[in-house]
C-alpha cells in the first residue's frame, strides 16, 4: 500500500481510463478553473477533462489518440 501524497494542484491526472478524443489548449495557454482542457472517451461516452485550478499549461503528456490508465499524469500548471 502508498503512503497518502496531498493532491498536487500543478499536475492534472485522469481520473478514469479512456482515450484521448480531443486536446483543447497547448503549452503556454493561460487556462481559468474551469475551463476544459480536453476530452477523455470512455465508455463510449465523452468526459471533459477541466481545469481544477488557473494557472498556466507548462507541459501536456498525451496526444489525441492515446490511451491513458488511471491516474497516468497528463497535464503539468506552472
Amino acid at each position: 500500500r502508498e503512503a497518502y501524497k496531498p493532491v498536487n494542484e500543478k499536475e492534472l491526472k485522469a481520473f478514469i481510463p479512456g482515450t484521448i478524443c480531443d486536446i483543447t489548449v497547448k503549452v503556454g495557454d493561460e487556462v481559468q478553473k474551469g475551463d476544459c482542457l480536453m476530452i477523455l472517451e470512455a465508455m463510449k461516452m465523452n468526459n471533459e477533462v477541466k481545469a481544477l485550478t488557473s494557472g498556466k499549461v507548462k507541459s501536456i503528456h498525451v496526444a489525441e489518440g492515446i490511451m491513458v490508465r488511471k491516474n497516468q499524469l497528463i497535464l503539468e500548471f506552472e
